[in-house]
């Protein structure tokens, strides 16, 4: 079947099809520079701060004191607000390049050894949009040197070949792109937000800087240092054949097994599974990422479901309470303030702990059960708030990605 030389999804000023090149007749990648740890250590004029590629975004670490004749000397390797770099080192991670655009914060950062700038022989924003063409970096993916870890250069995808229009026509394809850009930044922007707003009221809370009042405007009774012991309670109810088995993940909490891993990893028999009922709280006791000591979070299934045997699974006092315990659990630091005085690690960096144990220290807590329904109805409205941003979020980036695939050939 021949190749389609026009993508499916055109402007209707652009008739000529697109030109089948060489991909270093459209862009290279220039390589940063292995600078020394004693280029750190002069005493200079000012911070320059060294760039490297996230997973997602730009991250700036590093920060070393550069004096006037450094940057002089290094000129070429400073990046300006605008510019686009590459990751080198595992450049690709769930199917996508990690490259990522300078901006004004990060303007004169320095090029090191693992980041490449992107340098283009066309508009700059057509080609950061055609390196996110799915079937491009499976291309790219394909012709990376077998290294461990694997490495991108130039060399590796200078040959391949690839369609591009005339530059009126990708500079129009840029600039809708950059439109449907900004509202994705404006909404991961958002999120952010209000993310950091409700970590800013859990503090106030806990410290009581946030009071809430009676119907009558009265204050409820200050907060009191309780037991985990005295406010959840471990009802040690087993599976009775009829739940689904779910796992339980930072980000979407308790969650069907084979939707969040792919498959069920779940003995043959699970008559000695943990039954979690709605509201529960679920303390997974197994290390992950920022969560050394493992994750306690709520239920929010509206079912019972069963978990390993190896979960720790309580019934809050409230369910208010509960929600108050798993969104205070979702900082890495409160979860570790809390676990990593009563945990033993073991073997292999398992967690040794029992219920009891689990239980066994206090946090400041409200005791008016009216007074934890209205802070569990207030987090929980800004929750709410937060997932219809990551829902419209989800809705930009998958109109993005259809967008990718009609627009590019």
């Amino acid at each position: 079947m021949e190749e389609r030389k026009v993508p499916m999804l055109r402007f209707p000023e652009f008739e000529v099809e697109w030109e089948l090149k060489k991909v270093d007749d459209v862009f290279s990648i220039f390589n940063g520079f292995a600078f020394s740890s004693s280029d750190s250590q002069v005493d200079g004029c000012r911070w320059i701060k060294i760039a490297d590629v996230g997973i997602n975004q730009i991250s700036n670490s590093n920060l070393s004191y550069l004096p006037t004749n450094f940057r002089e000397k290094y000129s070429r390797f400073l990046l300006k607000t605008g510019d686009y770099v590459i990751a080198l080192t595992r450049p690709i991670l769930n199917g996508k390049l990690k490259i990522a655009r300078i901006s004004e914060e990060e303007d004169e950062s320095l090029l090191n050894q693992r980041v490449g700038k992107l340098l283009t022989n066309g508009v700059n924003e057509f080609v950061y949009n055609l390196l996110q063409k799915s079937s491009l970096i499976y291309k790219i993916e394909s012709n990376i040197a077998g290294t461990d870890p694997p490495n991108l250069s130039t060399k590796d995808i200078s040959t391949l070949k690839i369609n591009v229009p005339q530059k009126p026509e990708q500079q129009k394809i840029a600039s809708f792109l950059s439109a449907v850009d900004k509202k994705i930044e404006q909404l991961t922007r958002k999120k952010e937000l209000l993310e950091q707003y409700k970590k800013g009221v859990m503090q106030k809370l806990f410290t009581q800087e946030i009071r809430f009042r009676k119907s009558n405007g009265d204050l409820y009774p200050d907060w009191k240092k309780r037991k985990l012991a005295d406010v959840l309670f471990e009802h040690k109810n087993k599976s009775d054949g009829s739940e689904e088995v779910f796992s339980v993940s930072v980000h979407k909490g308790l969650i069907n097994q084979i939707e969040h891993l792919g498959r069920s990893f779940a003995a043959s028999t699970t008559d000695h599974y943990n039954q979690v009922q709605p509201f529960d709280i679920v303390y997974t006791k197994s290390p992950t990422g920022d969560f050394p000591y493992g994750i306690i979070k709520q239920s929010k299934i509206d079912k019972n479901v069963i978990v390993s045997p190896l979960y720790g699974v309580f019934t809050p006092e409230t369910k208010w309470l509960g929600r108050l315990l798993d969104i205070y659990f979702e900082s890495p630091v409160n979860a570790h303030n809390y676990l990593h005085s009563i945990i033993q690690k073991g073997a292999k960096n398992t967690i040794n702990i029992t219920n009891t144990t689990f239980l066994s220290k206090s946090l400041n807590l409200p005791v008016d059960e009216d007074e934890q329904e209205k802070v569990g109805l207030f987090l929980e409205s800004i929750e709410e708030k937060i997932i219809h941003v990551e829902e419209e979020l989800e809705k930009a980036q998958t109109f993005k990605k259809g967008l990718l695939q009609q627009m590019f050939v």
